[in-house]
């Protein structure tokens, strides 16, 4: 069945922060729409939000609300935080006639009402993802409420039009693929047209007969390892405290005789202050070096031990021009771009317009410098003497005239070794550490594996310029297909969308080879605080079935009753039509992340004809037990079984008080309760009462109250 193409309906900065970042940039605070909007990349490894506002994003306390997250399917996986686009003016007039030097403008002044809008367009319709739980049936996907263009070379195109000062109307297209190998960046594409204008109004904030002289554009990303692993805490949560930032030129292997790519890049080091990965423990080497962060504490400002070893900052991010504007009337490349560079900048330097070692910013961007981790203080030992790692490059100068316009690309990405292998190799390092006989994987080995990193990001972003090269024209997997999960009686059911008769993006014809069936355990993000164990065990997202092209449904039976799974489905094409992608042949995978189902689906045994078997699992229930309890958010929960199919449930202190009332109206033989009572509070250690009572069975016959006694040990 060929799929419907249709439009459908579908921790920030302070106040404080965002008025004085305003103010130093001489937005003008009464003439900005406020509102910001937001848009995300969501489909593949790295996960981006684009901010109307342009500027000043960060992560924020939600775990799956990173500004910039790869993985994006693990928790507290956050990349970047604040991001900028800056403009450097040498010389202009004002409206008043006053002539201006060295001004900086930051961020959109104008936004928010047409056509000064943020839209969304996607090649495909996002699948739809439902899941029946709880006696009925849920929405577990968003409601996309953009626009499908089937032509449209990436899979998914933000657009944002804004107003910015001096005087120009911009445009910004950020572009997103779900292919496999180009799933780790986002292409930003920003054209700025000088109009005099910035505001509300259409008249004229400068002089336009004057125009704008020596313009520069820069772009920078707070850059980070990974959000809160609290492993050496700074007031800005990610690892600014033992992280380094530096540029390096790459020259590209995809696409010969390009240009140089000038890549700025941020990695983790080892910060000297933390010497102990346990208490008491210095190790072999009688220090404790934590490069690449072996989880050895969780939580706010890492109160908590949690020695598991895994690396949680072994990622690399960083960001490089793709292309600029060789002048206003030469739109060649000009491969001499971006003409400054720097890194390692504090954010304070940043809003006093105060880089180290030059007058003001624009001296920087004017000053023709590339600036290399060599150069900051502190290397190579103690990165803690910097406290920063916000990287910045300047594009240009410009001269603009009226309608003049500018065309700058860049690309923002992350990669770095694979989750499972900081999971397999901090374990061998960690009984390295332990002085476990015959373990020899020793810093040295842990920080050559993770350096490998560097390198996946420049292959990464040599893809992206080789895509910029073919007007975004690569190879094109199949959209992830409409998906149904069903909990049922001792297993859980999935049916989802017949793709056999979905032709490929580029030749039309139909390439489906077969489905993968991924399922997660717990929680629906992979490390959670509550799924974190200190003997290195991880719940994660698993392949665990191959499907042929001619199906789609497939049964698990392989459930617990009462635990809870997520599921997603993707298509795998044959690579008939991938004839001239980086490795061609090679069969393409839809999104994994697409179709992934948020809400849980338990399986659970139908409603029994009695009352005389409930049970109460576990019983005691022993807070912190682990495997004796449930998987991850529901760690703390216990589970009625043998239940009949409609009831309802009293619990009761020993002394008699009800605490709580559950309405079991679900038909199933199973409820649970996660151990909160009415008053929304956590039950004590005790001993309490459950009373069945108005229980009825599948026909609607009575069936007789019973009263079960189970223990709470906190």
């Amino acid at each position: 069945m060929m799929r419907l193409i249709k439009p459908r309906e579908a921790k920030t900065c302070s106040i404080i922060c965002a008025v004085l970042f305003l103010t130093v940039f001489c937005i003008p605070v009464a003439q900005a729409q406020f509102g910001q909007a937001t848009k995300t990349h969501d489909l593949g490894d790295f996960r981006l939000l684009h901010f109307s506002e342009e500027d000043m994003s960060t992560n924020t306390d939600d775990a799956t609300d990173g500004t910039g997250q790869w993985p994006q399917d693990v928790s507290w996986s956050g990349n970047v935080t604040f991001q900028d686009r800056i403009r450097y003016v040498g010389t202009w007039v004002d409206q008043t006639g006053a002539t201006q030097s060295k001004t900086s403008h930051t961020g959109a002044s104008f936004i928010g009402q047409e056509p000064f809008v943020m839209r969304e367009v996607r090649r495909a319709e996002p699948p739809e993802v439902w899941v029946y739980a709880d006696g009925q049936m849920q929405l577990s996907s968003r409601r996309y409420e953009g626009e499908i263009d089937p032509s449209l070379p990436c899979d998914i195109m933000i657009e944002n039009r804004y107003k910015c000062a001096p005087g120009f109307h911009a445009v910004t297209r950020s572009y997103s693929f779900s292919n496999p190998n180009h799933d780790d960046y986002v292409i930003y594409e920003t054209t700025y047209k000088f109009t005099g204008d910035h505001d509300d109004d259409p008249e004229f904030e400068v002089d336009v007969d004057a125009g704008l002289q020596d313009v520069y554009f820069v772009i920078g990303y707070c850059l980070q390892t990974a959000a809160g692993t609290w492993i050496s805490y700074s007031r800005w949560y990610e690892e600014g405290k033992d992280d380094w930032v530096s540029y390096e030129p790459y020259t590209s292997i995809l696409v010969p005789g390009g240009r140089e790519l000038a890549i700025s890049y941020q990695w983790d080091g080892n910060y000297l202050d933390v010497t102990e990965f346990e208490p008491g423990n210095v190790g072999p080497s009688g220090e404790f070096d934590d490069t690449g962060d072996p989880r050895w504490a969780m939580g706010d400002e890492g109160p908590v031990n949690m020695p598991s070893g895994e690396f949680i900052s072994s990622a690399y991010s960083g960001f490089a021009v793709l292309h600029a504007d060789e002048s206003i009337s030469v739109k060649n490349d000009d491969i001499s771009q971006p003409l400054s560079i720097i890194s390692n900048v504090d954010i304070y330097n940043l809003w006093d317009d105060n880089f180290p070692g030059h007058a003001s910013i624009y001296d920087w961007a004017a000053s023709g410098t590339r600036e290399t981790v060599e150069d900051n203080s502190g290397w190579p030992d103690d990165p803690s003497d910097v406290q920063g790692d916000y990287p910045f490059q300047a594009v240009g100068p410009y001269n603009f005239a009226l309608n003049d316009s500018v065309t700058i690309v860049h690309v923002i990405g992350a990669n770095g070794i694979s989750r499972a292998l900081s999971i397999e190799k901090g374990l061998e390092w960690r009984d390295w550490y332990r002085g476990v006989s015959g373990a020899t994987f020793d810093d040295a080995a842990k920080n050559a594996l993770i350096a490998t990193g560097k390198d996946s990001l420049f292959q990464t972003f040599d893809r992206a310029l080789w895509a910029w090269s073919r007007n975004l024209d690569i190879p094109d997997p199949l959209p992830a297909p409409n998906l149904t999960v069903t909990s049922g009686p001792n297993r859980i059911e999935l049916k989802w969308e017949d793709l056999s008769g979905v032709g490929d993006v580029d030749t039309g014809d139909p390439d489906l080879d077969h489905y993968n069936i991924y399922r997660k355990l717990g929680s629906f993000l992979v490390d959670t605080d509550n799924e974190l164990r200190e003997d290195g065990t991880h719940l994660v997202w698993e392949l665990i079935a191959t499907v042929p092209a001619t199906e789609t449904t497939w049964i698990d039976n392989n459930v617990v009753r009462g635990e809870s799974y997520h599921y997603g489905v993707t298509a795998v094409d044959n690579g008939s039509a991938n004839t001239d992608g980086i490795f061609p042949g090679q069969q393409l995978e839809s999104s994994k992340y697409k179709n992934r189902s948020i809400i849980a689906a338990k399986s659970f045994e139908p409603g029994a004809e009695n009352t005389e078997d409930v049970l109460i699992v576990p019983n005691p229930f022993i807070s912190g037990a682990g495997d004796f309890n449930f998987a991850g958010i529901r760690s703390n929960t216990i589970l009625f079984v043998n239940l009949p199919p409609f009831c309802v449930l009293s619990i009761y202190t020993v002394t008699g008080d009800l605490i709580k009332t559950i309405h079991h109206s679900t038909g199933s033989a199973d409820d649970e309760w996660d151990l909160i009572t009415e008053s929304n509070q956590f039950v004590a250690s005790g001993i309490y009462l459950l009373r069945v009572s108005e229980a009825k069975n599948l026909g609607g016959e009575n069936l007789p109250d019973t009263v079960e006694k189970f223990v709470i040990v906190r």
